[in-house]
């Protein structure tokens, strides 16, 4: 897969450029490990984060202690006026993006029958809606010459369901539909979207429903997925120019 400088780009005598990535959700268990996978590697990070100020607070101060450029930005995603303001400031600090990281992400464990008209609204408007306007906002950012890079969190519920998660299930289906419709609109664009089913991971969106060891026996490894992996992965599928509109399943249990 292409190294990091696939992302450098001349600037006459100045000599390359640092490429940045913006994580939509940065403050989260995910979305902060990928951060630090992308400063490790040179890049400039921009951490945004709703509510979790703490959390990406402290991830910016880890960026900047690997030695690079890192800026944190607040906003509902869900909200279009918040986002507009949100991708309006990281053009003043980063007038070009080279990637976007989606990683917001909300759940109810409600059974279909059970879950309220507004608590589903929240969830279509979190996991879809969200990602919806921080595609539209944030694609114009990238630069027409060299393109850019979008990776989506998504699940495996997408493709499964499960009991009791028909809002997530189905908030997750169609961000997978808008991935890959994304990735036909903007190919020529040299654009790259793509989606990763990232598995289960200790953090507050999982709380308690994380499984237990004795629980894992749809993993065909008997495990969870390594974030560590996880990361490394993402950030290779950023760095490779020739792969668009897939979902890789992250996880190791078969659907």
């Amino acid at each position: 897969m292409a190294s990091k400088q696939a992302f450098h780009h001349g600037q006459g005598s100045k000599g390359p450029s640092i490429p940045t990535v913006l994580v939509l959700g940065g403050s989260g268990a995910i979305g902060s490990a990928v951060c630090l996978r992308f400063a490790q590697n040179g890049w400039n990070v921009g951490v945004h984060y709703h509510v979790n100020d703490d959390s990406a607070a402290d991830v910016l101060q880890k960026v900047e202690q690997l030695g690079r450029e890192g800026r944190s930005f607040q906003a509902d995603t869900s909200d279009s006026r918040q986002t507009h303001v949100l991708f309006e400031q990281v053009q003043t600090v980063w007038p070009e993006l080279d990637a976007l990281v989606w990683s917001v992400g909300t759940t109810v464990d409600r059974l279909t029958v059970r879950i309220t008209p507004s608590e589903w609204e929240r969830m279509l408007h979190t996991n879809l809606t969200g990602l919806f306007l921080c595609l539209q906002r944030g694609l114009p950012l990238f630069s027409k010459r060299r393109g850019g890079a979008v990776t989506v969190m998504g699940s495996l519920s997408s493709a499964t369901g499960g009991a009791g998660q028909a809002a997530y299930a189905a908030c997750k289906a169609g961000a997978l539909g808008l991935v890959k419709s994304a990735a036909q609109e903007l190919g020529e664009a040299n654009v790259r979207v793509n989606a990763i089913f990232p598995g289960w991971h200790p953090s507050r969106l999982a709380g308690d429903a994380f499984p237990d060891p004795d629980e894992l026996h749809a993993h065909v490894l008997g495990r969870t997925p390594s974030l560590d992996e996880i990361t490394e992965f993402i950030y290779r599928l950023t760095t490779t120019r020739d792969i668009s509109g897939q979902v890789y399943n992250m996880d190791n249990r078969i659907w």
